[in-house]
């Protein structure tokens, strides 16, 4: 059996990785901006400390998912090799970031549910909740502040934020970039949502409070990708009350909080203060659709990140062009810094980077893991009401099967809250968490 020593550092290492999550970006724009560059791996020396203890204790997930990526990882990692070999513009530096890009974070999500469990994913969505108001201010803060603003500094020397209409940049709060912002809400949006419907496990005053920074934050993001990852969790949380109606009896605090958001946004003061924010968002969401072709052509969008690497599938190298290439780090790295050198999209990128056959290989773990992760979830909810790992899931299926792993935040994001969806599941089914197949 473990130490329980070993479980307890094992625990404050997957705080410090949530801690580092959110204050990453912080560091990098703010504080040490002349770390910037190696901040970008800080919650790699916890990932890999962790893995090591946890191999220590025969904790390690054994699982046939973390089998598959070692295995993918490796056979990547050769093969970018070969590549380099073959004078194909990579250099290992390139390579080692790549591989740590694609696979040294993923076995992390079987990692925390052996260590973590229900109570400790409350305590983190306690420390989320707390985190929103502040988080929706520094938004609201730099939305209104000028681009050239210091609390608008990017994360990179020379860089600036996205700006939307009207010159207006996307605030990101304390992340790089907007993304990060996004991410982080979909997250807050799983735990509000789990409070509302499961009385008593967080204080009303601070459901209230995260449920007008979640919508003040929102209105200021100019982000349509933050509108729908808060809206995918909506619509999981629709989804596990049709399969458990027993919880709608226990939902009666949604509809209150609804209705005290409802009535703080028709208030003068209020609206005001973030009326120029909603303007601007649905200036946004008016020229985009314009420029798509409407609602359809948002959809074709994001679709296209779905098919576009088949189109290049029997144009690219059997091996690729080598791990780390389509990643910015490794633009930067090989001196094309703020270029996409292969592809903007995911699996283009994965597919451009390992070849046809392992980038396919690498893709399909990806998916079968939202599946399984999915099917988990829905047996947890439909077996015990337990409908919080559902809104995780929400969280993260889409970040986990086609995120941009070469962005920090998204990789970050996808490995926490991935684990946090299987933790929360341990209570009821511990038994449902630790099989993989």
């Amino acid at each position: 059996m473990a130490a329980t020593q070993t479980i307890q550092t094992l625990k404050r290492l997957i705080w410090i990785y949530f801690w580092l999550l959110i204050f990453e970006g912080a560091l990098r724009k703010w504080i040490v901006p002349q770390l910037a560059t190696p901040l970008l791996i800080a919650r790699d020396p916890v990932v890999i400390y962790a893995y090591f203890l946890a191999l220590k204790e025969g904790l390690f997930p054994r699982d046939r998912f973390t089998t598959g990526i070692i295995v993918l990882g490796f056979l990547s990692l050769f093969a970018s090799i070969v590549t380099a070999i073959a004078a194909i513009d990579s250099n290992l530096a390139v390579i080692v970031y790549g591989l740590r890009t694609n696979f040294l974070h993923l076995p992390f999500i079987f990692l925390v549910p052996r260590v973590f469990s229900r109570s400790d994913v409350i305590n983190i969505g306690r420390w989320v909740l707390i985190l929103t108001v502040p988080m929706a201010v520094l938004m609201v803060v730099q939305f209104y502040a000028p681009s050239s603003a210091f609390i608008n500094k990017a994360a990179t020397e020379g860089g600036a934020q996205i700006t939307s209409v009207g010159g207006r940049v996307r605030p990101p709060g304390t992340f790089s970039y907007i993304l990060g912002s996004a991410q982080y809400f979909s997250l807050v949006a799983s735990f509000l949502l789990y409070g509302l419907t499961q009385p008593g496990s967080y204080p009303t005053w601070l459901l209230t409070a995260a449920g007008f920074g979640t919508v003040s934050a929102l209105a200021v993001s100019g982000s349509r990708t933050a509108l729908a990852s808060v809206v995918v969790v909506v619509m999981l949380l629709l989804i596990g009350l049709l399969l458990k109606p027993g919880l709608i009896a226990k939902s009666y605090n949604l509809l209150l909080l609804g209705a005290v958001i409802i009535l703080g946004l028709s208030s003068t003061t209020f609206f005001s203060f973030l009326g120029e924010g909603v303007s601007v968002f649905s200036t946004r969401i008016e020229n985009a659709g314009a420029n798509e072709g409407g609602g359809v052509g948002f959809v074709a969008r994001f679709l296209e990140g779905f098919t576009e690497p088949f189109a290049q599938f029997y144009t690219t190298p059997l091996l690729g062009y080598g791990l780390g290439m389509g990643t910015g780090a490794g633009a930067a790295l090989m001196n094309r810094t703020g270029e996409f050198l292969l592809a903007e999209g995911e699996w283009a990128r994965v597919i451009l980077e390992s070849g046809p056959i392992l980038g396919l290989a690498y893709i399909i773990c990806r998916l079968l893991l939202v599946a399984w992760l999915g099917w988990i979830c829905f047996r947890v909810v439909s077996y015990s009401g337990n409908i919080l790992p559902l809104l995780l899931f929400g969280a993260c299926a889409l970040i986990i099967l086609n995120g941009q792993f070469g962005f920090g935040s998204t990789l970050g994001f996808a490995a926490f809250i991935g684990g946090l969806c299987l933790a929360a599941c341990r209570t009821e089914s511990p038994q449902l968490v630790m099989r993989s197949g």
